[in-house]
């Protein structure tokens, strides 16, 4: 029923004007309706920088809307002793704050994506997001750990199964420290709770999302002493960022979910007119194959999707309830990809091929060991060769997976890695660490210099194989190689070349200026698995 009371002026009118005037007067309304949303979040400090993202996005889009910011509690929130690690309580952390969005007309709500079911509820739905933050988690172990190099029981901060699988398969080859098992904590609340909890705790480490991290970290309206706290804590612990080809994400990690009620037409308008399509469809793909294993936090499986170089990147790690398991670190889909070479065309093609220069090392120990307040960037394990010591207020960052396995067993704490991805995958651990300089540890190359490079091994006579100018499809560990093969060999140029997702491609990427040519891959052993299926 809708009651209306008309003025005096209104009373004198004829009932078709009388309509007229009270329909141009809702109009009004509805109109000045949609020009204000709700936002609805949670009340922590990460929700409302995350509404507050989403907020000044819209009015930068539409600066005729107001915004109004709504903190909202959930279930999730006022029950700290509920075990959200279980399968039963799906969208504790949302459904109460869907239900809100459903009833109104004029309010969106920002998630957690993560925090989202996979499940749809038919009434509302995810309809945007924003360009996604980091997806990594990071361990952060206690300095008293750091010191050891034996402990009995290592005891983990975290409810999440996933989280507690991956520590469990990988930690031991990623630490320079020798325990007998892994003792897993469950910790409940925000950030700044769960910060405060781990350094009270006589617990060893804590795990945590570093998308939550950077957006608190560099949220500049919030100098509160919980920053201070958070950043004392980075400063003073061992930090690891853990690296997505082995420990991918929960589906959604480090990506903002806005919820639009299915009918509210107007609204999905303006959400999708800000959506970051990449990030959207990534998300996507990763809540797809996740559901294709149940969904839901009690999965002990992690799925991260991303681009580079026109190339979609897949990484699932887990197990299933079947016990069936999970490892895929591969590109879904890449441009101009080469599958028809047979591998005796190929190059190079076993170790003796993959050695092509003859490696004179130098000790630069004196010089390495003054190094101060920088991150360190190890290209390969040979750089360690004769075991410098660095200064503690520097960060230790490895290529790839394998030359970190490689530094932990010669007692090298290190903080993260580019995953063999390249050097700029490592640029945002810079302000992470708060460190001033990022410091590549290299080898003498001819064709290009480097200010912050320190070149520890000089590469000299290639020997390239006799028939290597009847060779069609090449895998180039280096542009350096590269350059000194193309001036040696420059009928090559015109051939199929291959190389990583970093520094090389974007390096050969400059000189072969037919895309068609060049196929980036995830590392030798992907590029030469799909020669080996075409030979």
């Amino acid at each position: 029923m809708c009651v209306v009371f008309i003025s005096n002026h209104w009373s004198k009118l004829r009932p078709s004007d009388l309509i007229n005037q009270i329909s141009y007067y809702f109009f009004l309304k509805w109109d000045q309706l949609k020009k204000s949303i709700n936002i609805i979040s949670r009340s922590s400090i990460l929700a409302k920088i995350q509404a507050n993202m989403v907020g000044e996005t819209i009015k930068n889009s539409h600066p005729n809307i107001n915004i109004e910011y709504i903190t909202s509690k959930t279930s999730g929130d006022l029950d700290q002793n509920l075990d959200i690690s279980g399968g039963t309580t799906v969208g504790v952390f949302t459904s109460d704050i869907s239900k809100k969005v459903e009833e109104s007309d004029n309010s969106i709500a920002v998630h957690s994506w993560k925090d989202f079911p996979i499940v749809e509820n038919n009434t509302t739905g995810i309809y945007g997001t924003l360009k996604r933050a980091d997806m990594r988690d990071i361990l952060i172990l206690k300095h008293s750990v750091k010191v050891q190099k034996n402990i009995d029981q290592l005891t983990i901060m975290t409810s999440s199964p996933r989280r507690r699988y991956a520590i469990e398969k990988n930690l031991k080859d990623l630490i320079p420290l020798t325990f007998d098992k892994v003792y897993f904590k469950d910790i409940r609340g925000n950030i700044h709770t769960r910060i405060n909890k781990f350094l009270k705790d006589n617990t060893h480490g804590i795990v945590i999302a570093k998308a939550a991290i950077d957006r608190i970290l560099n949220n500049n309206t919030d100098k509160s002493d919980k920053n201070a706290l958070i950043k004392e804590c980075l400063k003073k612990h061992q930090c690891v960022i853990l690296p997505l080809s082995i420990f991918p994400s929960a589906p959604a990690q480090g990506a903002i979910g806005i919820e639009v009620a299915n009918k509210n037409k107007h609204l999905i308008k303006i959400v999708e007119s800000i959506n970051d399509i990449e990030t959207f469809e990534n998300v996507n793909l990763e809540r797809q194959i996740m559901s294709e294993y149940g969904g839901g936090c009690s999965q002990k499986i992690g799925v991260s999707i991303w681009n580079k170089n026109n190339s979609k990147i897949k990484s699932i790690n887990g197990i299933t309830e079947e016990h069936k398991k999970l490892e895929t670190f591969d590109l879904i889909e890449t441009v101009h990809r080469n599958t028809t070479t047979r591998m005796s065309n190929a190059f190079p093609i076993g170790k003796s091929e993959q050695t092509i220069f003859k490696r004179e090392e130098s000790n630069k120990n004196s010089e390495l060991n003054a190094i101060q307040d920088s991150l360190i960037y190890i290209t390969r394990k040979n750089v360690l060769k004769y075991r410098p010591d660095f200064q503690n207020s520097c960060k230790l960052i490895t290529s790839g997976v394998k030359t970190w396995k490689e530094a932990a067993k010669k007692g090298y704490w290190i903080s993260g890695t580019s995953d063999s991805l390249g050097q700029a995958e490592i640029t945002s651990m810079k302000s992470l660490f708060d460190v001033k300089n990022i410091i590549k540890l290299t080898f003498k190359n001819k064709f290009t210099t480097n200010p912050n490079s320190i070149d520890l091994y000089e590469l000299k006579e290639p020997n390239f194989p006799k028939d290597i100018e009847e060779r069609d499809n090449f895998f180039w560990m280096s542009p350096y190689a590269f350059k000194i093969a193309i001036k040696l060999y420059p009928s090559i140029l015109n051939k199929h070349h291959s190389c990583g997702m970093g520094n090389t491609f974007e390096q050969i990427k400059e000189i072969i200026k037919n895309e068609g040519y060049l196929t980036p891959y995830l590392s030798y052993e992907h590029w030469l698995n799909k020669v080996e299926k075409s030979k």
